[in-house]
């Protein structure tokens, strides 16, 4: 990551759309110079003070409203709390709904004031958007010191031991070869459709490649144009809900990101996918409006779109509404021969660590024993929760093939396995508003492809310098 002042940092991540809903603008407040400095000085300090407690160490983790939803972290923190060991370490995990995320001023300013820091992390980070952020700021520490001395040196093993763990999850996760989040659950983009309307015009199984896909949509559309169905509806404004999961269908792997570690908008399978989508727009699959769209809940959930590529868990919703006899997420297909395997844009969400973490090592310990194979309730619940999984084990030991209302994860796990990781930079935010109105111009006929992503990139360069 290219050095950058912490000011400038946080006017550019101000730009960037993130955060635990990844649909919302983050929200960033800029620090002080003078709390900047403070921080240079004191937060070595702050990381190695050690908070020495009377009788239970209460570790407390801030609460993420939503993952706690899905996941059963208050139930694995009961039972990790009434473990025989707790007698020896005394240590109680409290997730606080009053904790703060680490990108949150506050936290900033405690750390830098030297105040101490009663959180030792939160559940929501989204790394490829967020950790580059955190690390400037300073306010997460890599995990893997931790885990090497955990008391759970046998559930480590089974998560981390070979084959294990999916290299694209270790990729999101890390920077500089340093772990720094716990990959609790994964969205990826994949191919959304509705099989009853696809096998109604004779489309049985999922589409090969994306021409049959546009056929089948321009079918569909034309089969049920008395109720107003629409065949595909492209997602072009969101980078990593639509173009960055189209561009690892068409392009190679070695071709996705620059040196810098931008969106490669010039590579010649970006130009490709920018081309399908506008012949979908053209041959009017799409309904009006479609350009400034954040999501197809609209249209997909009363029944009123036939496909879509976008992220899974807006087809988890879909089969809980229709049914996954009648709905399916697949792989996207093949764009061109030489993307054999095509991968997609995906992101977890992710435990951070914080670095004036009064307990690293008891948190480690948590999320170690609560995420350990032979420690049920977590893997079961990602994919009760309509997400993806890190680790092998829980596919193998939660989804059963025949079991439609959790296949899809087995369907979509090859996807998983072939995604090429974002870069951890601080850029990807602010490429996403710049690049989505260029894309959008290009779909509307007011500029050519190439003019658009030229405007584009210029545009991102003028940002960056403008960081530094």
């Amino acid at each position: 990551m290219e050095k950058t002042s912490r000011r400038k940092f946080l006017q550019l991540a101000g730009m960037a759309m993130g955060g635990a809903a990844l649909a919302s603008c983050t929200k960033t407040v800029e620090v002080t110079r003078e709390v900047e400095k403070v921080v240079e000085k004191q937060v070595t300090t702050v990381v190695e003070k050690v908070v020495e407690q009377e009788g239970k160490k209460e570790v407390r983790i801030a609460r993420c409203g939503w993952m706690e939803s899905e996941m059963p972290f208050d139930q694995q923190a009961a039972a990790f709390n009434a473990l025989p060991e707790r007698e020896e370490d005394q240590v109680t995990i409290v997730f606080d709904p009053a904790g703060k995320m680490s990108e949150d001023p506050v936290l900033v300013e405690m750390m830098a004031s030297g105040e101490e820091v009663p959180w030792n992390g939160h559940n929501c980070m989204t790394p490829f958007l967020q950790l580059a952020n955190t690390i400037t700021l300073g306010t997460v520490q890599p995990i893997d010191p931790f885990a090497e001395t955990s008391q759970y040196q046998e559930a480590k093993e089974r998560l981390f031991g070979p084959g294990k763990f999916l290299k694209s999850a270790q990729g999101d996760c890390s920077y500089q070869g340093q772990w720094y989040n716990w990959p609790l659950q994964a969205d990826v983009d994949a191919l959304i459709y509705r099989k009853d309307y696809f096998a109604a015009v004779g489309q049985n199984e999922p589409p090969k490649t994306m021409d049959d896909l546009f056929e089948v949509c321009k079918e569909v559309q034309e089969a049920y144009k008395a109720e107003g169905v629409w065949g595909f509806a492209p997602i072009p404004n969101c980078l990593w809900r639509y173009p960055a999961a189209m561009q690892q269908v068409y392009s190679l792997p070695e071709n996705l990101y620059t040196d810098q570690g931008l969106v490669n908008i010039f590579d010649e399978g970006w130009y490709e996918a920018m081309e399908w989508t506008k012949k979908c727009v053209d041959a009017g699959l799409a309904p009006q409006g479609w350009e400034t769209a954040g999501g197809w809940e609209t249209i997909l959930y009363p029944g009123k779109l036939a496909a879509e590529i976008m992220m899974h868990g807006e087809g988890s919703r879909g089969g809980m509404v229709f049914g996954y006899d009648k709905l399916a997420m697949v792989p996207t297909p093949i764009g061109n021969p030489r993307v054999s395997k095509p991968g997609t844009m995906f992101w977890f969400s992710c435990a951070d660590l914080f670095k004036a973490a009064p307990y690293p090592q008891a948190v480690t310990d948590f999320y170690v024993w609560a995420m350990d194979p032979e420690n049920p309730p977590m893997g079961a619940g990602v994919f009760k929760g309509g997400k993806l999984s890190a680790w092998y084990y829980n596919y193998e030991n939660y989804v059963n093939e025949n079991d439609v209302t959790r296949n899809w994860a087995l369907n979509l796990l090859p996807l998983l396995e072939n995604a090429v990781p974002a870069p951890i930079t601080p850029w990807y935010g602010m490429e996403n508003t710049v690049i989505g109105p260029q894309y959008v111009a290009y779909l509307q006929g007011q500029k050519s492809a190439e003019q658009a992503m030229k405007d584009a990139m210029d545009e991102i360069q003028a940002k960056m310098a403008e960081a530094e």
